[in-house]
């Protein structure tokens, strides 16, 4: 019965209705779906479309996998039962909303905190392993903005709904930053002007923050995400202020997606209360797949290797994604990049089918730097010492989820030298053995020079044939072939002639 009276009330919900269809999950994986080469025949298309394409791989092609079903379906239920509880016809909704509205003017450390809280999302992982990737196309979805006509029973004679916004985190790590940066990003969405109106910019930090958290219970904002939370920009007293908003948002009704690394979102396990109120909708954690995930063997790799341009097949057949992984240490971003770059080289040098030797001459040419590819050899090698350089990377997490240490030294703690020898000393013979043999065989620096002089060779070798295959078609008169001879003899001839 009181399934049925939700289930009536989402259907009359003035917020909720309109979004009923966007946020159904029983078909997300459909939905969510997409490739620019969908229903294309490449083998027609001219060279310049084939780089266009290539172009929209990394921001139009989106495959499904279990964490992409996972999440979104909690991000849309998130959505819902935010709306649910903030159903405008109810008496308690429109007391709550003059309670809030009464609250201008004071400060954030003054209010007083109401009974309800809104859910929130907590969302870490590495940088490229694909966090916003997934949120964005799943809020894809969903309609940003609806325009509502009076309501009467809603008690609004118009009203701008906003279902969902997405900010970044000030560089800076500031309360003003965020505050700033929350008020643009609702400005380019419904044309407002709250970013520079004098009556808001004026006000301390504390003040605007109260001020921005009416405005987006005004605007009826379904959810508000906040990437791009660092370690960098969310320690100290920013991220202790920061996360004192988090909370203040929640507690006004505004469900959160709060998204970054896990060393800046680690700010907020400080305190229970914050572990608890942040992490209410799900706390998901993003890393680079490892090559016996099944969403690399049977999503992520035979997507991306599908994403395929060239006239005719590639010359080899990657059936578990081991190549692809060698070449990407399992980031998403990474994988995309070198088969978009390989099938860019074969385009260049005039060649109608992919090969190995493409790809290894993409992975090891200007679309990978030196630190790009030693982030990748210490995930394809599950070799943590070369990623011991990088900062915002859990090397003492992988170390140990690899099997490689049993104690590892803090990541904070003075000197890495410290971490590198503990991680050295432990390292599994069998399994460093198994990651070198997916990796390829470790070579030389005379045998890297081998390689290069041999890829030069290649290139210059197939713009040879590309040249004599032109020339071959050109008639004997034609300026390429004998026409320049004949041409200049003529002319002599005549020179001659005169004189």
């Amino acid at each position: 019965m009181e399934e049925d009276d939700e289930v009536s009330q989402e259907n009359t919900h003035p917020l909720l209705e309109p979004l009923l269809e966007s946020l159904r999950v029983d078909d997300l994986e459909s939905r969510i779906r997409r490739s620019p080469l969908n229903g294309l025949d490449v083998v027609a298309i001219s060279n310049e479309r084939r780089h266009l394409l290539l172009d929209q791989m990394q921001e139009q092609l989106f495959e499904p996998t279990t964490m992409t079903l996972n999440l979104g379906t909690r991000l849309f239920r998130m959505i819902r039962r935010g709306y649910l509880s903030r159903d405008p016809r109810k008496l308690s909704v429109r007391k709550g909303n003059l309670a809030l509205a009464a609250q201008s003017g004071r400060n954030l450390t003054e209010l007083p905190w109401f009974q309800s809280y809104a859910k929130c999302m907590r969302i870490s992982g590495e940088t490229g392993t694909g966090k916003t990737y997934e949120v964005v196309n799943a809020l894809r979805l969903v309609p940003q903005v609806i325009v509502h006509s009076e309501n009467k029973e809603a008690g609004w004679s118009h009203l701008v709904q906003v279902t969902w916004l997405y900010v970044p985190m000030a560089h800076d790590g500031s309360l003003g930053g965020l505050l700033l940066s929350i008020l643009v990003a609702l400005d380019e969405v419904i044309g407002t002007k709250y970013s520079t109106q004098r009556s808001l910019t004026r006000l301390s930090n504390e003040k605007l923050a109260v001020q921005v958290g009416i405005i987006l219970r005004v605007h009826a904002v379904g959810a508000l995400i906040i990437d791009e939370i660092q370690e960098r920009n969310f320690a100290g007293g920013h991220g202790s202020l920061a996360a004192l908003f988090f909370l203040r948002l929640l507690n006004f009704g505004i469900p959160l997606v709060l998204m970054g690394n896990p060393f800046g979102l680690s700010a907020l396990d400080r305190f229970s209360q914050d572990v608890r109120r942040t992490g209410s909708a799900g706390s998901l954690d993003f890393e680079p797949y490892d090559f016996t995930d099944f969403d690399w063997g049977n999503c992520i790799a035979p997507r991306v290797w599908a994403y395929y341009v060239l006239p005719k097949p590639a010359t080899f057949i990657d059936e578990d994604g081991m190549l692809l992984f060698r070449y990407s240490g399992g980031f998403r971003d990474y994988a995309c990049r070198v088969c978009n770059s390989a099938q860019r080289l074969a385009l260049d040098l005039g060649d109608d089918a992919l090969t190995e030797e493409h790809v290894e001459m993409a992975y090891q040419g200007d679309d990978f730097s030196v630190k790009d590819r030693q982030l990748i050899q210490g995930f394809a090698l599950r070799e943590p010492i070369r990623l011991n350089k990088f900062e915002d990377v859990r090397v003492s997490h992988y170390a140990r989820k690899w099997g490689l240490v049993t104690t590892v030294t803090s990541r904070a703690a003075p000197g890495a030298q410290g971490l590198e020898a503990t991680i050295e000393d432990s390292f599994d013979q069998s399994t460093v053995e198994d990651a070198a043999a997916l990796a390829g065989p470790t070579r030389t620096q005379h045998q890297k020079e081998v390689a290069a002089a041999k890829r030069m060779a290649t290139q210059k070798a197939n713009l040879t044939k590309k040249r004599r295959s032109a020339k071959e078609k050109c008639g004997d008169d034609d300026i390429r072939n004998d026409g320049l001879k004949s041409f200049l003899i003529t002319g002599f001839d005549a020179l001659r002639g005169a004189i």
